[in-house]
């Protein structure tokens, strides 16, 4: 293992570190505890002031990886799983992570390529039980990913694409998404609570059993989308298009 330029005020506390890689990295004000990695190479990577308990990467992959003013607080990573995952060129800046709490995930064949976030914040985050299996990000893209009994709380994405997504049992609450694509995407027994989406465009959507609180779109567009059994409660959609649209035994209350 060769680590270059670490700064000071650096705890590690029984981590576990095989067969790791360490090019030109640079970790400030960095804590972690009881972490073990496997077979993980990192190159030109940049992470300040992040904390990371109770992680397991196996087999993982980063090239040119910059974090910066990385901030995670109060975080809990419980029995996580990270095998096969390869990040090339991801740049993050200022990101915020607070109070985040995952559980029992796995991610398998996961790939992250060519992937920005800028000024991204999740705080109160909790996903339990979640799985991603052959999952790609291309340039924010999320493509033939599944989530199954996920819960996304105060939740920020910008830019984001996401194509032939499945979500099962999934809960969004004080969600915001601002210029965002979802194609071909399945969503059943979701719960949005207090949710915006900002130039949103939907096509090809199936959604079935999905309950809407407090929603605001604005300037969303939605191709070949099917709705049943839908409850919408206290929602505004301004400026929106629905083309070849289906919606069955839905209920709509004081929407605008």
């Amino acid at each position: 293992m060769v680590s270059r330029h670490v700064t000071a005020d650096i705890s590690v506390f029984h981590s576990t570190v095989h067969y790791s890689t360490l090019h030109y990295t640079t970790v400030h004000y960095s804590t972690l505890h009881y972490s073990t990695l496997h077979y993980s190479t990192v190159h030109y990577s940049t992470l300040q002031y992040t904390t990371v308990q109770y992680t397991t990467v196996h087999y993982s992959t980063l090239h040119y990886s910059t974090v910066h003013y990385t901030t995670v607080q109060y975080t809990t990573l419980q029995y996580t799983t990270v095998q096969y995952t390869t990040l090339h060129y991801t740049t993050v800046h200022y990101s915020t992570l607070q109070y985040t709490t995952l559980q029992y995930s796995t991610l398998h064949y996961t790939t992250v390529q060519y992937t920005t976030v800028h000024y991204s914040t999740l705080q109160y985050t909790t996903l339990h039980y979640s799985t991603l299996h052959y999952s790609t990000l291309h340039y924010t893209t999320v493509q033939y990913t599944t989530v199954h009994y996920n819960t996304p709380q105060y939740t920020t994405l910008q830019y984001s694409t996401l194509h032939y997504s499945t979500l099962h049992y999934s809960t969004l609450q004080h969600t915001t998404a601002q210029y965002s694509t979802l194609q071909y995407t399945t969503v059943h027994y979701t719960t949005l609570h207090y949710s915006t989406l900002q130039y949103s465009t939907l096509e090809y959507t199936t959604v079935h059993y999905t309950t809407l609180h407090y929603t605001t779109a604005h300037y969303s567009t939605l191709h070949y989308t099917t709705l049943h059994y839908s409850t919408l409660h206290y929602s505004t959609l301004q400026y929106t298009t629905l083309h070849y649209s289906t919606l069955q035994y839905t209920t709509v209350h004081y929407t605008t």
